[in-house]
């Protein structure tokens, strides 16, 4: 398992955005087709893109676009990052103030999917006969503890609206939750 087949197995489930019952089914599918340790490889790789989008700037997005964010709604917001595919997932890496930019206008909910990882889990511990609780972590993934990249942000409106303007004015007044 390489980045490449990671992302196509992202990609091909992200079909079903619309509907993340449907997207959790499509990804069960595409793990099951491959062995414990793909799936565990797979998992590896979704953690490193999660430990990529530790950053202040994704965080103050989050907590924008929320009205808050706790430590879990930032991981949920960065699982949902990763879920929606490559092309959006290495923009909003890129240039969080662009998530205005990529959703629907009328999009309900939150920018969450804690859900999606679950999924590997389940998969690796039917594939190797273990719970899932031993499912061995990449040591180098791991966000506990660490100090997301960049400067933080100031929970002061001003600031907010000064450092992403584009999510400040979708979400600012309006927030999700």
């Amino acid at each position: 398992m390489d980045e490449q087949r990671f992302w196509a197995i992202i990609d091909r489930t992200a079909l079903h955005e619309a509907d993340p019952e449907g997207q959790t089914d499509a990804l069960r599918a595409e793990l099951e087709g491959l062995s414990a340790d793909e799936v565990l490889a797979f998992r590896n790789i979704f953690e490193a893109q999660l430990a990529r989008a530790y950053t202040w700037d994704l965080w103050a997005a989050a907590y924008i676009a929320h009205g808050g964010a706790s430590d879990d709604g930032f991981e949920y917001f960065r699982r949902w990052m990763v879920s929606k595919g490559r092309v959006v997932f290495e923009r909003l890496l890129a240039h969080p103030d662009d998530l205005p930019d990529v959703l629907v206008y009328d999009i309900e909910g939150v920018l969450e999917f804690e859900e999606i990882l679950y999924v590997t889990n389940d998969v690796w511990s039917e594939k190797s006969g273990q719970d899932a609780a031993e499912m061995p972590i990449e040591l180098a993934s791991v966000t506990l503890g660490r100090e997301p990249q960049g400067e933080p942000f100031d929970e002061d409106s001003e600031h907010l609206e000064r450092r992403l303007p584009k999510t400040w004015a979708r979400f600012g007044n309006r927030p999700l939750s």
